[in-house]
């Protein structure tokens, strides 16, 4: 039996996608999900866990995926980026059009995040020279922010590295599989999304 406590090796040493060793051998003993569901069926009988079994792995999936970034992050030569909130910071900026700035207030609505808690990326960013602040030319009290040039060149570099890493999570699912993943978190994101 898996201890739920106790995270599971890290792939984010492989250079390259391959198939993680450890989840077929440990798919008949159940993961630390099946540990808790067997746990609240001895306490409390009567109840329908039957959600937790996709939203507690959800849930846990995706914190121990943001801290095998964090931590393959955390590694990288050159320009420090702290964490995985910077980096989705970072991409935003990138997948923006060619020259274009955007505005905190769009960052916020891009990423999720409170002024508060935006306002420490930037000022992070901005110190280790990942970005750059500008008054805008249209309305002087409005910001607007943009990868420095050599931030989106370092950015840029190092990208393909961390979608491997991504490729090589999900190597444990077929085709099919990521297929099915993709069409449900969709209806699930739409769902949430539109609550907003």
């Amino acid at each position: 039996m898996n201890d739920p406590h106790e995270p599971p090796p890290s792939p984010m040493t492989a250079e390259a996608p391959e198939a993680h060793p450890s989840a077929n051998s440990n798919a008949h003993r159940g993961d630390s999900v099946d540990v808790m569901l067997r746990q609240w069926e001895g306490r409390l009988p009567g109840l329908d866990f039957s959600s937790s079994e996709v939203l507690a792995r959800l849930l846990r999936a995706a914190r121990l995926t943001e801290e095998l970034f964090a931590e393959r992050l955390r590694r990288q030569p050159g320009r420090t980026i702290t964490n995985v909130g910077d980096f989705d910071l970072l991409q935003t900026l990138r997948r923006a059009a060619p020259g274009h700035a955007l505005t905190p207030g769009q960052l916020m609505r891009y990423l999720v995040i409170s002024s508060a808690g935006l306002s420490g990326r930037l000022n992070r960013l901005e110190r280790d020279g990942w970005i750059v602040r500008t008054a805008s030319p249209d309305d002087r009290r409005r910001s607007l922010v943009a990868l420095t040039t050599q931030g989106r060149e370092e950015f840029d570099r190092r990208l393909e590295g961390h979608l491997a890493v991504e490729r090589q999570l999900l190597s444990v699912l077929s085709p099919e599989e990521r297929a099915t993943v993709v069409s449900a978190l969709r209806k699930m994101l739409l769902l949430l999304e539109g609550t907003d």
